[in-house]
């Protein structure tokens, strides 16, 4: 056989697995972020948010080796109209916060509400930042 067409054949199988292993590691963490919320106990809670930090590492270093094996480059998705929907999505969820925030009945309920909108306008403004230093290295 072709050692180029083994070489690819070996690259698409090592492509399946991480793929598999990628759809993995993003259902344990929606599996963790369910669970998180019924949990009290400290210790649990601690190790549930190591799993999805961890997890969220995982997902960030297997999606690096599949887009080198793709051949794209590490900032292909760090494009302006890229940036741009990221940013329009951080609104979206920021305003649809505030709106839960106006209807939840309890107090604490609205405030976190309101906290996490404004982690969402700090996304917005950390995008928006990060659109400028992508427009001024083109």
């Amino acid at each position: 056989m072709d050692p180029r067409l083994k070489q690819l054949e070996r690259k698409q199988k090592l492509y399946s697995l991480l793929k598999a292993q990628h759809e993995t590691e993003l259902k344990e963490l929606m599996h963790y972020m369910s669970i998180l919320t019924s949990v009290e106990n400290n210790l649990v809670r601690t190790y549930l948010h190591t799993l999805l930090t961890d997890g969220l590492r995982h997902i960030e270093y297997i999606s690096r080796i599949m887009a080198d094996i793709e051949g794209a480059t590490g900032s292909s998705s760090l494009t302006t109209k890229g940036i741009q929907e990221s940013i329009a999505d951080e609104a979206q969820s920021r305003d649809a916060l505030l709106k839960c925030a106006e209807m939840a009945d309890d107090p604490e309920t609205a405030e976190i509400l309101k906290s996490i909108s404004v982690d969402e306008e700090h996304h917005v403004k950390i995008l928006e930042h990060l659109s400028e230093l992508v427009e001024s290295a083109k």
